[in-house]
């Protein structure tokens, strides 16, 4: 499964490298200037201290900010996985502050990182819920493809994790967004 992933991955971002624009998207600066936005949705791998495997499910991210150059925007997001299976859901997120750094001005290959809170959430239907609060952290790499003079499709890989003291939690997330600039 997890070469799957990195497989995954690895194909996503070569597309979105080499994909062919239409002359007017490619006529478009890359400007990254004032307020962005992001949310997308993917597959999300989950792995915990008390998980005896991996678990796979949905997952999805939403984050939005400023930009202070063509090269660096900051902000903040939140990443999130969920799992329901016979009345037992088990979520994991974070909130963080972000910063996304792009190697070129005018390139849309970008990194990812941030810190700030993560909490895993488990509920069992019929015998309540119980959660933990900690640390948050995220780091992940993405490309935005411009397909307008202010959006671009993004593809992406977060890994996200959380921990308290009494548990932690780990998320590697693949997918495709939506981002405005």
């Amino acid at each position: 499964m997890r070469a799957l992933l990195r497989a995954t991955s690895v194909v996503a971002l070569i597309l979105a490298a080499t994909a062919p624009r239409s002359a007017s998207a490619q006529d478009v600066a890359r400007t990254r200037d004032g307020f962005w936005l992001n949310a997308g949705m993917g597959y999300g791998s989950l792995g915990c201290q008390d998980c005896s495997s991996r678990e796979g499910s949905w997952s999805g991210g939403l984050a939005l900010g400023g930009s202070l150059s063509q090269k660096v925007l900051l902000g903040a997001g939140f990443n999130g996985w969920t799992k329901s299976e016979s009345g037992a859901t088990l979520t994991v997120g974070t909130l963080t502050a972000l910063i996304r750094y792009y190697p070129s001005a005018t390139g849309g290959f970008f990194l990812t990182g941030g810190l700030g809170l993560g909490s895993i959430r488990a509920e069992l239907s019929g015998f309540g819920s119980d959660s933990e609060t900690g640390v948050g952290a995220l780091v992940g790499l993405g490309y935005d493809v411009r397909v307008g003079p202010n959006v671009s499709l993004t593809p992406y890989w977060n890994g996200f994790a959380m921990a308290s003291s009494n548990t932690d939690a780990n998320v590697g997330q693949i997918g495709l967004g939506v981002t405005v600039h």
